[in-house]
Order: C-alpha cells, then structure tokens, then sequence
C-alpha cells in the first residue's frame, strides 16, 4: 500500500517537472513527464487492486504527459506571451526526410528565435509572427489554441482516480 501511495506521489511529482522543462527547455524532456505518467498509473492500480482500474489510469498516464506538454504551453502562451514580428535570417529545408520539414532561424526584436515546421505549412513569405513569453518556448502566432477546459480536465481527472481507487480498495 505505501509503494502505491509513493508511486502515485512520484509519477505526479515527475509529470508536473517533465511538463514544466518541456513547456520552458526542450520539447525532449517530455520522457520524464511519460515516465511520471506511468508510474501514477501503477500506483493507482496497485492501491486499488482491481484490474478494471487500470485502464483507466494508464489512459491517463500516457495521454496526460502528451496533452499536458502541448496544451499548457499553448493555453499560456496566448495568455501571457506577445506576438513579434520576425524577419527571417536563415532555413534548412529538408523536403526528402522521412518527416519534411523546414528549420528557421528569426530575428525579432527582443532576440533570435529558432522555429520549425512541418514542410506542407512552410513560410511563404520572409516574415513571421511568433509568440514571445521567457521562460516559454517561443511558439508560432498562428498555431492552434487549446482549450484551457481541456487542458485542466486531465490533472483534475487523475486525481479524482485516486479516491475512487482508494475507494474499491479490496478490504482484507
């Protein structure tokens, strides 16, 4: 039972880092967020011992790290982030990957940025607009939003699951 709870505990602690050092270093440290995400889900089918449970919180635990990156990123990003106009400086296209895409480097006028896209939504023009909010990860002006309902649904959700699995615990 105390394996579960810090199971739990931890895979929560390691998903809030790994989104937080996605959202604001590199978009690679989601991996610690996957693997924060995994360990709540055992925990929460360890505390409960009932199999059904575990779909559930392993739904959860892989999609959370994922939506969460992305979403929050994005939800505060159009909330606390500015848009610039950017020129830009260079680009490395690279049509024949196995994922096209084109690399950008801009200037804007609080610093260089550096952008990619996939290679069917490369810029047609020499400008930009990119949204600017440090620590954030700069973000392109034009890109989807996300829905902050969404994006706080998933964390209220997982924990929420852990009361209903304390809950139909079997008793011994």
């Amino acid at each position: 039972m105390k394996a579960a709870w810090l199971l739990i505990a931890g895979g929560l602690t390691a998903l809030a880092l790994g989104v937080g050092a996605s959202a604001t270093l590199t978009r690679g440290l989601v991996f610690i967020a996957l693997l924060g995400g995994l360990a709540y889900a055992l925990g929460v089918s360890g505390l409960s011992q009932r199999k059904w449970i575990a779909l559930p919180a392993f739904v959860l635990g892989l999609l959370a790290p994922f939506l969460l990156t992305f979403g929050v990123h994005s939800v505060l990003m159009h909330r606390v982030g500015h848009v610039e106009r950017c020129t830009v400086t260079a680009k490395d296209e690279r049509p024949f990957a196995k994922y096209p895409s084109v690399d950008y480097v801009l200037a804007c006028p609080s610093g260089e940025v550096e952008l990619d896209r996939d290679w069917n939504d490369r810029l047609k023009t020499g400008e930009a607009d990119v949204l600017l909010g440090p620590p954030l990860l700069p973000d392109w002006a034009d890109s989807t939003r996300w829905n902050l309902l969404l994006v706080t649904s998933v964390p209220g959700a997982m924990i929420l699951l852990v009361p209903v699995a304390w809950a139909l615990r079997k008793q011994p």
